[in-house]
Order: structure tokens, then sequence, then C-alpha cells
């Protein structure tokens, strides 16, 4: 299947009203978590949803910080699974097979 972007979610947990935030944290952190928000975007930084979960408020300038952390990940994710599907293809290509099961060859 071939997909143009590939949106990743990264999510942040906020601790002690905003003064912590921890990046995917782990199970044992988000049991101290107050609330949590989740940014889905792709590498270009173009915004797939935002989803905050919790009782906790937040502030607003503390949500367009997380979008801002967010794209470096999302970046270094995209990458990683570019680089891994690409290996992959690589793999399964063999004696050059591929290329001719793409859909734009002619049939």
């Amino acid at each position: 299947m071939s997909m143009l972007h590939h949106p990743l979610c990264v999510t942040f947990s906020i601790c002690n009203y905003g003064e912590s935030i921890l990046i995917d944290a782990t199970a044992a952190e988000e049991q101290v978590r107050d609330t949590y928000v989740v940014v889905e975007m792709n590498k270009h930084g173009e915004l797939c949803q935002i989803a905050k979960f919790g009782g906790a408020s937040i502030d607003p300038f503390l949500l367009v910080n997380c979008t801002r952390q967010a794209l470096p990940k999302v970046q270094e994710l995209t990458q990683f699974i570019q680089q891994k599907l690409e290996e992959d293809r690589r793999k399964r290509d063999v004696g050059g097979l591929i290329d001719e099961l793409r859909a734009e060859n002619d049939r």
C-alpha cells in the first residue's frame, strides 16, 4: 500500500499542573500524571489531531509548545520507518521483480 504521509502520535504526560512534561511516558510515569495530550502529525508539521485526556486543564501556550516538540520526534520516527520499509523492500526484491508488480506498469 502506498502512503504519501505517515501521521504519527506523540503523547505528552503533564505533571504538576504543567511544570513537568514527559514525552511518551512509561507505564509507571503515566500513573502520576495530571493529564495528557496526544498530538498526531506528519513529518511536514501538518496537524492531524490533538486530543486531551484527564481532568486537569492546561494552558493554551503549553499546548502550542507540545505541538512544537512533537515535530522533531515525528520526523525522527518517520525517517526510521521509511528506512525500515526500504530495507524490507530491498530484502524482498529478489531479482528485481518488485518493480514489475507496481500498479503504474502497463498491464
